[in-house]
């Protein structure tokens, strides 16, 4: 990281609200600014956060389900404990972690799906925004197996030549697609947020040649 993003990072809002809030991470706020928006966490429900590290998803999602909801929070690195939130470490593309997870769960199904995840940042765009895709893909089909029907799912991704082949792709699952850029996501930032509503039940999308050779490289427009 270069002195000019360590010293804006400091000047930073929300980095300062985060810290004097106790939430681990600025993106907790984003969140907060898509369910504002969208509703789809609430009182109850049972969320599965992906890619969960450092945690700051995973803290607003328990404030908004309370005690008699469950959040379960998934990444590969350690995690320190969340009040109200279960823990799994492992790899999101082996079984061993998706069998964890539904054992957490017992016997049920999530109501959201959530997935801040994001590659190590190369510098190369093109890179970056595949990688992200990557990301994006591994979200739908490790969460949407463990997802009730009618849920909601919100995904992070990078803004890129794969976003109208990606949504079209969630389509096909979700009554409802929208893309979402929060007030709290910094300025310079391609990110985006992939927002998808009312799940079919139907299980991850054919993706065929999806990020393959022939993968389509149109721009998307804000309402897909």
């Amino acid at each position: 990281m270069g002195e000019r993003w360590v010293n804006e990072h400091r000047r930073d809002g929300y980095t300062r609200r985060a810290k004097k809030e106790g939430y681990r991470s600025r993106a907790a706020y984003k969140l907060m600014q898509v369910n504002k928006k969208f509703r789809v966490i609430h009182r109850n429900d049972i969320v599965l956060d992906l890619g969960c590290a450092p945690g700051g998803w995973s803290q607003v999602a328990a404030n908004i389900v309370e005690a008699k909801g469950l959040v379960v929070g998934v990444d590969l690195d350690q995690v320190d404990p969340i009040p109200g939130v279960t823990l799994v470490r492992g790899d999101m593309t082996h079984e061993i972690t998706q069998a964890s997870v539904r054992a957490c769960l017992g016997g049920r199904l999530a109501h959201v799906v959530l997935s801040d995840m994001s590659p190590s940042i190369s510098g190369n765009y093109g890179l970056d925004h595949f990688r992200s895709m990557q990301l994006s893909k591994l979200t739908l089909d490790f969460g949407l197996p463990l997802l009730s029907e009618g849920g909601h799912l919100v995904v992070k991704a990078f803004e890129g030549g794969e976003m109208t082949a990606f949504a079209n792709h969630i389509k096909t699952r979700f009554a409802r697609v929208k893309r979402f850029r929060p007030d709290a996501t910094r300025k310079a930032s391609s990110e985006l947020y992939v927002v998808a509503l009312g799940y079919d039940g139907r299980g991850p999308p054919e993706w065929g040649d999806f990020l393959g050779e022939d993968a389509d490289d149109e721009e998307g427009s804000d309402d897909w």
